[in-house]
């Protein structure tokens, strides 16, 4: 009998978890279109951890609906992995409404419906810079009115700061170059506040097709990398995965293990172009595939048509059944060619010499 020790051992990955915890995302609130944006696991020993970031619909009750996912990821994940998962963890990270998206064609609102003003590019606050500039500035102008406000109302003498300020400007004249050097750093930072005062910024940030008389949605880069690198990680024979995402080109570096090489760049190609498209993007971004195989990869060989089978020989008709007259007349006719037959070779036969006696 085989004890448990030398049974082997069962081996759960992470990726495994990953997939069965995002199944059961969609799983825990039917027909209300919750997804899961990221989900991370981690698996130790028998134990596993997961975390999932959520997108929920808008309008539900979030706290209700949060402990219905936890309560339904773990238990799904705890079935079908065998592994122990305490809990899950939930992070709603954006609510989204029941209505579809309406996808916005590239020639303008007559062509894919109407399309909320303003919703081409997700404009960033700028608040670092803005505070930089404010805070500057306050500071600045406030130690020169408060200097100016002592001298004229409690009579003190000028602040230091201030007179040496003073003084270096009048004994020094518009062409030398500290001047100019400080005139050039004046121009440089209005210049990058002009830019950042009409660029909308936000370069993480990819809009998305809005619909009607709703909020705009824009997703991160990082999610759709995320999407596209699930998706080419299913394909078979695809190995690692690299996905580099920009504002009008997603490029994909995929690893070949194993299979053909161009039905893989094709499967590849259309998993990446089938994410892209769900994410419902205003613009579509363009695909680049690059399909490196792997140093121990080895093209399959050509498999041709199937040979056909072989003929069967042909059967000799099966005789047909006689009356007893025709099989008669049959046996006296063959009766006679024998008898004819043995008299001509009677008659072609040499006769033999007579014998002699012995004397």
């Amino acid at each position: 009998m085989i004890t448990p020790s030398q049974r082997g051992t069962t081996t759960v990955s992470e990726k495994a978890v990953r997939r069965i915890a995002r199944r059961a995302v969609t799983e825990s609130l039917p027909g209300r279109g919750v997804a899961a944006t990221s989900v991370s696991a981690t698996v130790r020993g028998d134990r596993a951890r997961v975390s999932l970031d959520l997108a929920l619909p808008y309008p539900v009750p979030v706290a209700d609906s949060v402990r219905l996912v936890q309560d339904h990821v773990a238990a799904r994940t705890r079935r079908l992995s065998g592994l122990d998962v305490p809990r899950a963890e939930v992070s709603v990270r954006a609510l989204h409404a029941d209505a579809p998206l309406l996808r916005a064609d590239p020639s303008g609102p007559s062509g894919g419906g109407p399309v909320r003003p303003g919703a081409r590019r997700w404009w960033s606050s700028r608040r670092l810079p803005t505070a930089a500039v404010t805070g500057g500035a306050t500071l600045a102008g406030g130690a020169v009115v408060f200097d100016v406000a002592r001298v004229h109302l409690l009579g003190r003498p000028p602040a230091r700061w201030r007179g040496g300020a003073v003084d270096w400007l009048s004994t020094h004249g518009a062409g030398e170059l500290p001047v100019v050097l400080g005139g050039a750093g004046a121009v440089l930072m209005g210049l990058v506040l002009i830019v950042l005062a009409v660029t909308p910024g936000q370069r993480h940030l990819l809009s998305l097709s809005p619909p009607v008389d709703q909020p705009v949605f824009a997703l991160d880069r990082s999610a759709v990398s995320a999407l596209v690198r699930e998706a080419v990680s299913d394909v078979a024979g695809i190995g690692r995965v690299r996905v580099r995402v920009g504002r009008r080109r997603v490029v994909v570096r995929a690893r070949l293990s194993f299979g053909d090489r161009a039905a893989a760049r094709g499967d590849v190609q259309a998993a990446a172009r089938l994410a892209v498209g769900g994410c419902a993007l205003r613009r579509a971004p363009r695909l680049r595939i690059t399909l490196d195989p792997d140093p121990t990869w080895r093209q399959p060989p050509a498999v041709g048509p199937a040979p056909a089978p072989a003929s069967a020989p042909a059967l000799a008709p099966a005789p047909r059944p006689q009356s007893q007259s025709q099989s008669q007349s049959q046996s006296q006719s063959q009766s006679q060619s024998q008898s004819q037959s043995q008299s001509q070779s009677a008659e072609k036969a040499p006769a033999s010499p007579p014998t002699q006696g012995r004397t």
